[in-house]
Order: C-alpha cells, then structure tokens, then sequence
C-alpha cells in the first residue's frame, strides 16, 4: 500500500469490532521511520463500522472560523491538579494566525455543559475538547467531572452523550489519561470507543497515562491545523510530527477513533471570501492602568481561581436572581484580572468596562458609544430626565426590538464592569459608603434592570466591601492569596520561580514568603530576583544592591511591599481591638474555620484532650470576635478562603502578642479537634515487606492529598511551639504514618527527630525506624526500634507486635535467621492473644518468606499455605492485599520448584486481586513475575507481552 500510494496521505482504517483496537498501532514502522512521521503520513484510525459500510469522507467545511466549545474538569479533592488554563493558553497562542473561537464553560458539570450547548444550537461547535482525569472503575471507563458544587463525580461514555445528543459536534477530544484505551485487551470498549457506538462521529483520546504537558502540547497542535482548514487526519498527522519533534514520551498513545463516516475539513481555509472571521479573544486590553497600560493578565496567561469563577458564573446566568458581583479584597490579589476572565467567559454579553471614577457622563458616553440606534443614542444623551428613566427607556428599547428602529435589531446584553471602584467611596462609621455621584448611578443602574427584567449585568470590583442598599441584589466574591496548586502554576509562569530558573533556591523561597501568595508582589518580586527592578528601599539609602541583600531589607523593613497593595488610609482603619484580632489570628499560617479563628481571638476555651480549662478572661475590647471579623473582611485585612476560612495577611504591620507559646497551645488544641480526631485512628501495618494502612478514614482516598497534609503540619507546627507534647506526638504519629505509606521517608525522618526534641514516644521512633530502614540506615533502625520496644506500652500489645515484627524482617535482610525467627514467633505469639487473624496470616507469611532464604522451599509452601487458609476467612476489606502478597510469595515458591503451570495460576490470581483492590505495586510485581515464567516455558512472546505492562505500570504508577 505504500508503494502505491506515495503521493498521498493513508488512513489505516481498524475494525474495533474484531478487537483489535487496544493495539500500538501508531507506532508502525518500516525501517527508518514511524508510518506517522512519513511525508505524506499513514494514520492509524480506530473504525465503529455500525452497518458495516465502506469507510466515508464528510468532507462539508463551514465558511467561517473553528468553534471549539473546552471544558476542563477539575473536581475537589482530586489530585495532581491540572494545568488546564495552560492548554487553553497554548490553543490560542497556536491559533494566533489563524483565529479559532474558544467558548469555555467553566462549570465542569456535564449538565452545565448540556444547557450551553443547547444555548448555541445544533451544528454551532465544531469540536468538544473535554480535558481531566479520566480512569476505569470495575473495568468500565469513567471520566472525572464536577457535580454543581464542584464534588468529583465519575462521569460514563452514556452520560457524555446524554447531554449532547441532538447537538453532537462532528469531534470529542477526551484529554484524559486512557480515555482511548479499550480494556480487557480489547474485549471491553474504551470511552472513545463508547461515544462512537452513542452516535458521536470522531473522538480523539490518549490511550494510557500521558503527561499533563504533552497532553498540551497536543491540543495546541491540533487546533492549530484544524483552525486553517486543515482535514482532520491532516491535524492529526501533524500532531503527531509535533510530539515526536518535542521527543515526547507519550506521543504514540494519541489515538482517532471515527464512525460510518471520517469528518475531513471542518472549516475553510482563512483568506476564504466572505469566511466568518473570529470574536477577539479576550477583553483585557479593555482594563486600562492611570499610565494606560493593560493591567489584567491575557486569556492565555491566566491561572488559578477556579471557585471563584465558577461562584460568579452562576451568580451572573440564569437561574440567578442577581443582577451583578462585587469582587473585594487587598490590592494585588487579582480582582480586576477575576473581572476580565468573567468577560471572557461570559462571550454572550457585550462588554464594557470602567476603570476608576464613575459619573454620568461617563456612564452616558462609553453605553452611548455601544449603541448602533441613533435615537437610542439621543435619548440616553438627554438629560432632561433622570439618569434612571433614561436607561429604564433604554434598555426597554433594547429587550424588545418591536420598540426599537427598524434597524437596530436586537442587541447583545450589556456586562457593565466598574473597576476600581474604590475612588467612589467615602469612610464613614469604620466602613465605606458611596460618594453621592456614583451612589446615584449605580442607583439608577439596578433599578433600570430589575423594572425591565433587562439581561444586563455588572461587576465591580473593589478593594473594600461598602454599605448601599445596592448591594443587596449583588453576590459577594472575597478574594485570598494563591495557594497550593494555584500558586505552583502562578510561579511557573515567571521566570524568576519557574523549573528552568537559574535564581538560587534560597533566594526563591524568600521572595515567595515575602509575596504570601500575592500575585502582584510575585510579579514584582520576579523583576528583582532577575534584577530587572531595584526597590527604592536600597537605592534611596545608597546601600549595596545585591538581590540577597535586598530581600533581607525587605523582610527586615516590607515598607515597599505594603505600598503596593495597601492603601494609606485603610491602615489608619486598624484600631487597637482589631490590631489585637489580627495580631491573635496571625498565629495560623493556613487558612483556618471560622469557628477556630474566632475561639483563639477570644482566648478562652476547653481543652478536649486533656480536659483542662484555660479560664483567662477574653478583653472587653474582644467580646465581639464576629463583628471585627466582618469588619475585617470588609476592609479587604482578612483573606477568604473558597470554603470561607479565614486568614491574616502576612503583609499587614503586625506581630504576634507576647504570651507566643500559650497562643500556639491553643491553636494547637483548637484545630486538631477539628480537623483531625478521625484520622488520628489510622495503623499502620506491615503486608509482606510494605508499611501498610489499615482502618483509613471513610474519605481517605480523597482527602490523602496536600490539604491533609498541610492541615497535619500546621497542627504539629503550633504544637511544637506550644510545647503541646500530647499533640505533638498524635499529629506526627499520624503524618509519619501517611509518609511511610506513600514512601516519604525523608520527611518521616525531619518530623519524627523535631518531635523527639520535646517528646520521647514509641510510636514515634517506631514510624522513624520504619523510614530509616528503608533509607538504608539500618543501624539507626535497630536502635530506635528496640528503644521503641523499652517504652511501648503493656497494653499496646498490637503496636509491640509491629516492633517485633519490624526487627525480624530486618534480622531476615542481614542474614540473621535464627534471631529473625524468634522475633517472627515473638510476634506471632502477640497476634494471637489479641486474635488479629490478618496480621496473624502476615506473620505466616514472613515466616514462609525466612524459609525461603533459608532455601527450604517445601516448608514455606506450607507456611504460605496456612496464611492464605487463615486470610481466605478473613473478613475484614484489607485482606485483598495480603491475599495479594501470599499468592505472590507462594508462586515464587512454585517457580523455585519448577511447577510453572502452577506458579503461572497463582501469580494470575494476584495480579487480578492487586487490581481490584488498587494495589499497583503487587500488580507490577505480578506482571513482572508472568513475565519470567512464561519465558522459562519458552513462552517468549507472552513474556515480552507482561514484561512491557509491568514495565509501562511501573514507570506510570510508582
């Protein structure tokens, strides 16, 4: 077939009916090159032949630009976050010569997602690309999307479908992991495959992990080719030139799927006559600074404040009854930049944008300008009438264009945005009202909406939340510092902070603590960390300018920093009760619930731990916490958090109170009530030679993620200040535990010595023995385990066991068999008192492991044996692991004695228990074991077959 057709393109068109699907077929090659790569390329296409027709071209492009509707998911709780506004940056970056229509619905909610498509109608959106994670549950594919609160929920090929039909577009992209990886070698259908079989024509997917990166660089390289008119497998040809230029790893898992017929040009070429062109793709250039530079990051650099978004959006469509947003917090944190992502997102609506002081005229003349009626014009421009009736008529005018001249037609609604409103108001009463000039335009505003019914709508943005009857039909988004995995993509867009910089690392983390999340000291902070900019601090006092130099003067004296988010006069707002609150809140780092902020303001509460009372009166001046912190997050010095906690800026000018240690004692108390009393209950266990948990909490798997982390270290942190040593032994009990699990070793290690410091705990130096083992440090390991064995409590007798255990595994490690096998029975004997059959059945299975290396094959058959017996009547949910382990061992042992057939079954057996249960480092091990018996039968294909899986899982999940 390539000798005949050189001069042309090849489809290699794969029937998935007969299985064939989950194939490598992209990575055919005739001796110099991948078929891909070829000039013209051989594209591999996975075919639904419904009706078992000859293979189509629809080849109908539209006359105007590519409509691509994106939706990125990303669910709370779910983790690695990612970075989906870079792949929606890279797309029109990549589209810039050639302009496609980027309509984003923010939501992640399938349903959400139904109603805009329904709002657009049939035939609007050329291509869905849908980016997340995506899985296999109970070996049926799943895609992650967000219920109307942003909670995960597992979304079918069925339910895709359901909210698209009768508005299908000719393409779906599933930028997900494995979206386009069939199961069960073929035999059950991947989700790419599903949403053929549902009536969708072409879907593109990725057939097992990819990297997030990649996964971009794709999606930019496709649009790009499809935007200038290009025919679908064209694009793709050239998606896969671009991976393979880029020397991406995952470039051969980018899979066509196609039914009945192949799209072929979506859109026409861009110089076609009379084509459509694109809208502009973003309003930034609209938010204009006093020096008329744009302020506001473009749609392509944008990053982070998904919830806030998504509160807004719905705050600002139908259903809701509100007719605006007022966006408010401290300088720099991004409202104006909050505001014009709204616009980009909110396409449907004309746009229109005031920066700083509003009045009548102003108003008047930019709505003016927007209308195409004349008459419209003049009646608006006539001030014999108020302000109110004119824009009552007006918009009037513009809902019901029977009213309207004859050639004006029914216009897009307005989105009126008035930014920096702060220079319209005045203090009054340790708050802001509006000055008289703008209380009356904004008057007039609301009430020439809410008469009409009329689809505008405002948002204003604001440093102060402020008093006015207004306000109460407008919802109220506060504003925070970046955290977490919005601050990591913030950092990685500048240069100074980003994963090729060449600025000190030490150098970095003190800028980073200096900005506290703010993204315009991080911008600014970048400049001088790549000593583009020098602050006046250094020059004015004529000192040495190094950038060390200058970050320790800004740390000493932050006089800079503040100027350029705190306004002058809003520090004159700080009295001395609410110099105190804050001063008292500043003992969190985290954002923390209100409930804990307001009990460590008040200074008095009861020690639910130890049952001791701390009776210190709270100070009259603090008796109403609720009402300063209202007041404080009104002024913009509080931060809040999406989920409403509470935090205190590091900018402002404050410092601790002087009573340090009983202010952290009961920080420390406060938080670890409620945050982490169910967790403190988590075992840790050994399965085989793995440091195990037991009895996790009913979330675990959802909230096992940096905001459990970070929540454990804050609490520990304030613990060990306080000299709280109950606390400070349970949070590091319970984070050495998590650490050991997910291979944290050395920061098992850190933790566990700085607790050591002030608290001497077996459990601790047994968590610590654990990492240090595995760390190589067995000497140390040995030390603290039998140091941890000396001070573990009688009645402790499941944790003895673990020490005992521990010691005996090492023992087996250096050869010691004869003491490792006391210490196995030592255990045993323990397990047994207590009646763990599961760690009961684990110690069997040590025990058949030591006779192993003792070279006595026929007894650890039998030791293997009886813990399998005794974990086949275990009930309890974790047993899938052990089961998993046993079966492995005792196939080793089978294999030893060259009964493969035997060795083969059970081996198959525990890789289809470690994947149930999620187990992917016994699977691995499995696979890998597969692999070694089928090449000892001679088997070498099959061989080869399980050494790439557990090779691929291995790379992929470890």
């Amino acid at each position: 077939m390539l000798n005949q057709s050189r001069r042309e393109g090849i489809v290699l068109a794969i029937n998935a009916a007969e299985q064939l699907a989950h194939l490598p077929w992209e990575v055919l090659h005739d001796g110099s090159s991948f078929l891909v790569q070829k000039l013209p390329a051989v594209i591999p296409l996975r075919w639904v032949s419904l009706n078992s027709r000859k293979l189509e071209i629809d080849a109908a492009p539209q006359n105007r630009a590519l409509n691509v509707l994106f939706m990125a998911t990303s669910p709370l709780g779910i983790e690695p976050v990612l970075d989906f506004e870079a792949e929606e940056g890279r797309i029109l970056k990549a589209t810039a010569r050639q302009p496609l229509s980027l309509t984003v619905e923010e939501s992640g909610c399938l349903s959400e997602l139904g109603y805009l498509v329904d709002d657009y109608g049939e035939g609007y959106f050329d291509v869905l690309h849908l980016t997340g994670h995506a899985t296999f549950v109970d070996g049926e594919p799943r895609f992650y999307t967000e219920t109307e609160i942003g909670e995960p929920y597992l979304a079918s090929a069925e339910d895709i479908a359901k909210e698209l039909q009768f508005r299908l577009p000719k393409l779906i992209f599933l930028s997900g992991c494995r979206t386009g990886q069939a199961g069960k070698s073929g035999a059950i259908p991947s989700m790419a495959e599903a949403l053929l079989n549902l009536g969708v024509t072409a879907v593109l997917g990725w057939g097992q992990k990819v990297l997030d990166q990649e996964a971009t660089t794709a999606a930019a390289a496709l649009y790009q080719a499809l935007s200038a008119g290009k025919t679908l497998t064209q694009a793709v040809a050239l998606t896969y030139q671009e991976l393979i230029k880029n020397k991406a790893r995952d470039w051969h898992l980018f899979r066509l799927y196609a039914a009945e017929t192949l799209p072929g040009e979506l859109v026409t070429p861009v110089r076609t006559r009379g084509r459509k062109p694109a809208p502009p793709p973003t309003v930034a250039t609209q938010f204009l600074d006093t020096a008329g530079t744009v302020k506001v990051p473009t749609r392509e650099s944008f990053v982070g404040r998904r919830r806030q978004l998504q509160n807004c959006l719905r705050a600002l469509k139908p259903p809701s009854e509100d007719i605006g947003v007022l966006i408010h917090g401290m300088g720099g944190l991004g409202k104006s930049s909050l505001a014009a992502r709204l616009c980009d997102r909110l396409s449907e609506f004309q746009r229109l944008v005031w920066v700083g002081r509003v009045d009548e005229p102003s108003l008047v003349n930019k709505l003016a300008a927007a209308l195409d009626s004349r008459e419209l014009r003049e009646a608006l421009q006539d001030n014999r009438e108020e302000l109110k009736f004119r824009l009552r008529r007006v918009f009037r005018l513009l809902l019901d264009p029977t009213l309207a001249h004859p050639s004006q037609g029914r216009e897009q609604p307005f989105l009126l945005v008035l930014d920096d409103f702060e220079v319209n108001l005045e203090s009054r009463n340790d708050g802001y009202v509006l000055q008289p000039e703008a209380a009356e335009v904004l008057e007039a505003l609301v009430w020439a909406i809410q008469d009409n019914y009329a689809p505008h709508r405002l948002i204003i943005t604001c440093r102060y939340d402020f008093e006015s009857s207004q306000l109460q039909y407008f919802y109220k988004q506060k504003m925070d510092s970046l955290r977490g995995a919005d601050l990591q993509k913030k950092c990685n867009r500048l240069t100074a902070f980003g994963s090729e910089s060449q600025v000190d690392e030490a150098l970095q983390e003190q800028a980073q603590r200096l900005a506290d999340g703010n993204p315009r000291l991080l911008e600014w902070l970048d400049k001088v960390l790549l000593n583009l900019e020098s602050p006046q601090l250094a020059l004015n006092r004529g000192e040495k300018n190094t950038v060390a130099d200058i970050l320790a003067r800004l740390e000493a004296d932050p006089v800079e920093l503040r100027e350029k988010v705190l306004a002058k006069e809003l520090l004159k707002q700080i009295d001395q009760p609410m110099r105190e609150m804050l001063s008292r809140g500043l003992v969190f780092e985290l954002p923390v619930p209100r409930e804990a902020f307001i009990a460590v303001c008040r200074g008095g509460f009861r020690d639910k731990l130890t049952g001791n009372t701390d009776n210190s009166e709270a100070k009259p001046a603090l008796n109403n916490v609720d009402e300063y912190i209202n007041r404080a997050i009104a002024l913009g010095l509080l931060e809040v958090s999406p989920d409403e906690s509470l935090r205190v800026p590091r900018i402002l000018p404050l410092i601790l109170p002087e009573d340090v240690e009983n202010l952290h004692k009961q920080a420390a108390n406060i938080l670890y009530h409620i945050w982490l009393e169910e967790v403190d209950r988590m075992e840790l266990r050994w399965i085989g030679n793995i440091p195990f948990l037991l009895n996790p909490p009913s979330d675990f798997y959802k909230i096992s993620n940096n905001t459990l982390d970070g929540k454990i270290k804050e609490i520990h942190r304030l613990a060990l200040i306080g000299q709280e040593k109950t606390i400070v032994v349970k949070t590091c009990s319970t984070i050495a535990k998590l650490w050991n699990h997910y291979n944290r070793w050395h920061d098992v290690v850190k933790i566990c010595k700085e607790t050591l410091v002030i608290a001497e705990d077996y459990c601790i130096l047994y968590n610590l023995a654990v990492a240090e083992q595995f760390l190589g440090d067995i000497d140390q390991a040995i030390e603290h385990l039998k140091k941890s064995l000396e001070l573990c409590s009688l009645e402790d007798k499941a944790v003895k066991a673990s020490i005992i255990h521990a010691l005996a595994y090492i023992k087996t490690s250096q050869g010691d068999f004869q003491e490792a096998s006391l210490l196995y029975k030592q255990s045993l004997a323990i397990k047994e008192s207590i009646g763990d059959v599961g760690e009961i059945s684990v110690t069997w299975e040590s025990l058949g492991t030591l006779k192993m290396f003792q070279g006595d094959i026929d007894e650890a058959i039998v030791l293997y044996h009886k813990a399998l017996e005794l974990e086949n009547s275990n009930p309890i949910s974790y047993t899938r692991k052990v089961k998993a382990s046993i079966l492995h061992n005792l196939a080793n042992a089978y294999t030893q004695k060259e009964q493969l057939e035997k060795a083969l079954y059970l081996l198959w057996q525990s890789m289809k228990l470690s994947e149930i249960s999620g187990d992917f480092y016994y699977k691995g091990a499995s696979l890998h074991e597969l692999g070694r018996v089928c090449d000892m039968q001679g088997k070498v294909e099959d061989a080869i077959k399980f050494l790439y899986q557990s090779l691929e899982l291995k790379k992929n999940e470890w």
